[in-house]
């Protein structure tokens, strides 16, 4: 699964092509993302455009906040509307505010931005998963190093991570496979690796169909019906 594909809205022809490489590279699923504001007949439209291919697909919002209290406004009134929540973090109060809530699903990093990185303290207060995005690696090799030290961090404090491509057009899909080298290149066990691309993403969503059912209250907490008990 490819859990970070960006649609670029503006050239809806690269859609379909897009979605039929996604296809060819041996994903079954994609989660896209979209704009919160996102008319209901032009998301209709784009999901529909990977569908037709025989991708199972899922909606992904991506909060670049640099307040708090913006932040926490958007969580409460977006939660329940898209399958994944992600957090691009632009700095470090940011990125523990994000890593501490139950809401977020997935944070990750702008590597271009020298002085902000996945730190110690954040990784120790993390319940989010930790996402690399092979995309910028693609325009500046020069980030391996610092990719290199988050992963590091990740591992060591036995965190989820997941490898995507944050592909935005076709010409930046890469297979399930490229992404694991990615991986084992950032010095990352293999075995791990995979399930980077498969289970841990996966696991991610089914927790969320789980969130947005009526019957979901908070983790661990769910209402049961009168027709859910059985008598001897």
């Amino acid at each position: 699964m490819d859990l970070h594909v960006i649609p670029r809205l503006e050239d809806e022809e690269s859609w379909p092509h897009t979605a039929q490489l996604l296809r060819v590279a041996g994903y079954d699923a994609v989660a896209l993302t979209v704009p919160t504001g996102l008319v209901d007949e032009r998301l209709s439209s784009l999901l529909r455009s990977f569908a037709n291919t025989g991708l199972e697909v899922f909606t992904r919002a991506d909060f670049a906040c640099s307040r708090r209290q913006d932040l926490l406004k958007l969580l409460r009134r977006f939660r329940r509307r898209f399958d994944i929540i992600s957090v691009k973090c632009l700095n470090h109060a940011i990125a523990l505010v994000a890593a501490r809530d139950r809401r977020v699903d997935v944070i990750f990093f702008d590597p271009h931005l020298r002085n902000l990185w996945f730190d110690h303290s954040i990784a120790n207060v993390c319940r989010a998963a930790f996402e690399f995005n092979l995309r910028p690696l693609m325009d500046d090799a020069s980030l391996l190093s610092k990719a290199m030290r988050e992963m590091r961090i990740a591992e060591e404090h036995r965190l989820n991570i997941v490898l995507s491509s944050g592909c935005t057009s076709p010409a930046f899909v890469r297979t399930p496979t490229q992404l694991s080298a990615v991986g084992v290149m950032l010095g990352l066990e293999t075995y791990h690796v995979r399930n980077m691309v498969s289970l841990i993403p996966w696991s991610i969503l089914v927790k969320n169909v789980e969130r947005r059912s009526d019957e979901y209250v908070e983790d661990g907490v769910q209402i049961v019906s009168k027709k859910s008990f059985h008598h001897d």
